[in-house]
């Protein structure tokens, strides 16, 4: 009975233990379940997330480049707007730009007007306040003429790709892009350092004023000679705007014969003082600019001529440096701008670094260039005439040069009817002459000395019986095209006369006026005229005609009624001695 109990009792133990051996088993089931549930939901959220940043960065790239669905331009600041279109702008100028040095150039014609169009717009943007009403409407106005230039160049694709370009320029590229340019200006740092200085000037007083002026406003004496050109090419790419232009070559001729200048001299300066003057000009006048600054500092500097692979020109500054060359392009450097930052692509390039564009023959640009010394005295053409006593001399390093004398020269016709003018060069030149403002090349005075002689003196006689009063021109000329016009003032005149004048009626053939002319003889100076109606049966008066000057010595009469009245109209004449002499003119209408 008792063992009986104990197996009950046992076998009760028994279920009990297994019966927790069961549960327990259930319960790590359980666990082990609830870990993979948890696993798999953890690993779900974690896919979502990073599908989610994925999708994120899709859209942000896509925010760059899809204009139609994100409009990235017009979210951006007027600014930035603003220096996006320049940028744009000054790319298209790169574009075209030409030297247009030969004002004959006929292919510049074209490329002038559009790089003029395209600096209009640029100065729309610069000058004053610029609203977003105004960026739209130059964006139109842009648009439609780069259109005109090229049908498949649209302004919006240009922006996206700047819009592009400037947004995917991170700090890491920026940081990379400084490191470069350090690196660059480093390399030309120690160079510009070891370099012998001799500082220059023009010699042309009001340039090398400006000069001095920026010299002397971003530069000092504990400067290197890298601190200092750095500053002076920085300040020519801060303060210059790109504008094609053009030499004027009477300034640069005037420039030539009164300081002496070589050429190529010349026009350096003249390119350089205009844009020091207008802070506006193309590449040869930032290149003009920047050697002279240079030169200033010390530097053996020289502007070179380029062409670039599209075929246009271009000019740049070379600097010679211990007999090796480096080159220096602050044009170049202005439209290669990053966010208005100078990025010193063009500062110190050796002849091995790649450049845009070619030399064309830098040994003739050097050779070309003088330093602005002067040029010697046999260079010039020289010339003296003697006339009446009077001693008029000039010098030319140019194709002409005018010396006009100011005074009449009086001559008594009478006592002395031939007048001989002596001729002197400094060389041997073709002489002749013309009677009138302009120079008749061929056809030569019957008078002259062995008729256009090419000896070194000569005489032109000219002889007048009566009382006359003209300019008259003697012309020299050189092997090399080089002339001087002597252009003198005589009055043949009887010394023993007075002034008188003689008046008469023109051309009739005008519907509502008459021209009447007047002469003068045995004048002292100018004379000067007026005119005035004396008498008429016209019942409107005198006041009905109107009488004004037309030319020097031809008054416009005008409101004649030609068939029924009599006029009659007094000229007087006043030389400027204060002779006094006078005419009428009478008849029916004159």
């Amino acid at each position: 009975m008792n063992k009986n109990k104990k197996n009950v009792k046992l076998e009760n133990n028994n279920q009990k233990v297994e019966e927790k051996k069961k549960q327990g088993i259930n319960k790590t089931r359980i666990f082990i379940i609830i870990g993979i549930v948890l696993i798999l939901l953890i690993a779900t959220v974690l896919f979502l997330l990073n599908k989610e940043v994925k999708l994120s960065n899709i859209t942000k790239e896509n925010e760059i480049v899809e204009d139609d669905n994100v409009p990235v331009f017009e979210d951006k600041t007027i600014e930035e707007q603003k220096n996006i279109l320049l940028d744009i702008l000054n790319q298209e100028i790169a574009k075209y730009e030409e030297i247009c040095i030969d004002e004959g150039n006929n292919e510049c014609i074209n490329k002038e007007e559009i790089l003029n169009n395209f600096n209009s717009f640029k100065e729309r943007l610069e000058n004053g306040e610029i609203n977003q009403e105004d960026i739209e409407l130059l964006k139109q106005e842009i648009n439609d003429y780069l259109v005109t230039l090229d049908p498949n160049v649209k302004l919006d694709d240009l922006i996206s790709e700047e819009t592009e370009d400037k947004e995917n320029t991170t700090s890491n590229e920026e940081e990379s892009s400084e490191s470069t340019s350090s690196s660059i200006a480093s390399g030309i740092e120690g160079i510009l350092n070891s370099a012998t200085l001799n500082p220059t000037k023009t010699g042309y007083t009001p340039l090398d004023n400006k000069v001095s002026s920026v010299i002397n406003s971003v530069t000092n004496q504990s400067m290197s000679t890298y601190e200092k050109v750095k500053a002076v090419y920085d300040w020519v790419i801060n303060n210059m705007s790109y504008q094609i232009g053009f030499v004027v070559w009477d300034e640069i001729n005037t420039l030539i014969n009164n300081y002496g200048f070589y050429e190529k001299d010349a026009i350096q300066v003249f390119l350089a003082y205009n844009s020091f003057e207008t802070k506006k000009g193309s590449c040869d006048n930032y290149s003009a600019m920047f050697m002279i600054l240079t030169r200033r500092i010390g530097l053996d500097s020289y502007v070179v001529s380029a062409r670039n692979s599209d075929g246009s020109g271009h000019t740049t500054v070379n600097i010679k440096i211990n007999g090796k060359w480096y080159n220096f392009d602050p044009q170049r450097e202005d439209k290669s701008l990053k966010n208005g930052k100078i990025m010193y692509y063009a500062f110190g390039e050796n002849d091995n670094d790649s450049k845009p564009y070619t030399y064309i023959n830098r040994n003739s640009d050097v050779q070309a260039f003088h330093s602005f010394n002067k040029q010697p005295s046999e260079n010039y053409l020289e010339a003296s005439i003697t006339v009446a006593g009077r001693t008029y001399s000039g010098k030319t390093l140019t194709e002409n040069n005018n010396i006009i004398a100011d005074e009449i020269i009086d001559i008594d016709y009478k006592s002395n009817p031939t007048t001989t003018i002596k001729l002197e060069t400094n060389q041997k030149v073709t002489y002749m002459w013309t009677n009138g403002s302009a120079t008749n090349l061929d056809w030569e005075h019957s008078d002259i000395d062995g008729r256009a002689t090419t000896d070194r003196y000569g005489e032109v006689t000219l002889k007048f019986n009566y009382s006359t009063k003209f300019s008259y021109t003697i012309r020299v000329e050189d092997e090399f095209g080089r002339a001087i016009n002597f252009v003198i003032n005589l009055n043949y005149r009887d010394f023993s006369k007075k002034l008188s004048i003689s008046a008469g009626t023109g051309d009739f053939s005008y519907n509502d006026y008459i021209l009447v002319g007047v002469y003068a003889y045995d004048s002292i100076g100018d004379v000067s005229y007026t005119a005035k109606v004396i008498e008429t049966n016209d019942p409107k008066g005198a006041d009905a005609v109107v009488i004004e000057p037309s030319y020097p010595y031809t008054f416009k009469i005008s409101n004649l009624d030609r068939s029924n009245y009599y006029y009659k109209i007094e000229i007087t004449g006043t030389d400027e001695a204060g002779n006094v002499a006078t005419d009428i003119i009478t008849g029916d209408s004159l």
